[in-house]
C-alpha cells in the first residue's frame, strides 16, 4: 500500500477563483466576435451583478489570477477544435472509467 500524501491544514476549505471583478456578458460577446446581440429583460429574483469573491484566495494562499478575461477567451477560443473532440462524460463511459481506477487502486 502507499504512503499517504500529507494532510494539508487547508483541508475542507473552500476558495473562489475568478477574476475577482464583474464582467458584463455584453464583454464576452465581444471577446467571442459579436453578433447579433439580443437583450432580454430580466428575470425576477435575477441579481444585478455577481462575480467570485476571491478576497479569502489572496488573504490566505497569495494566490491572484494571472489570466484576464480577454487571455482566457482567446486561449479557449484557440483550443476549441480540440475541445470540441474531448470525450464527453456519460454514465457508462464514467462507470469503465471507474472501474480502471480502482483496478490500479487495488494493486
Amino acid at each position: 500500500m502507499r504512503d499517504s500524501p500529507p494532510l494539508s491544514e487547508r483541508t475542507n476549505e473552500i476558495y473562489n477563483l475568478g477574476a475577482g471583478d464583474p464582467q458584463p456578458v455584453n464583454r464576452l460577446v465581444e471577446l467571442l466576435g459579436g453578433g447579433e446581440v439580443v437583450h432580454l429583460p430580466k428575470r425576477p429574483g435575477e441579481p444585478d451583478c455577481t462575480w467570485a469573491d476571491i478576497a479569502k484566495i489572496r488573504r490566505e494562499l497569495a494566490w491572484k489570477p494571472r489570466v484576464s478575461l480577454a487571455e482566457g477567451v482567446a486561449r479557449m477560443v484557440g483550443e476549441i477544435d480540440y475541445l470540441r473532440q474531448a470525450p464527453v462524460w456519460d454514465k457508462q463511459s464514467i462507470a469503465e472509467a471507474t472501474a480502471q481506477w480502482f483496478k490500479y487502486l487495488r494493486n
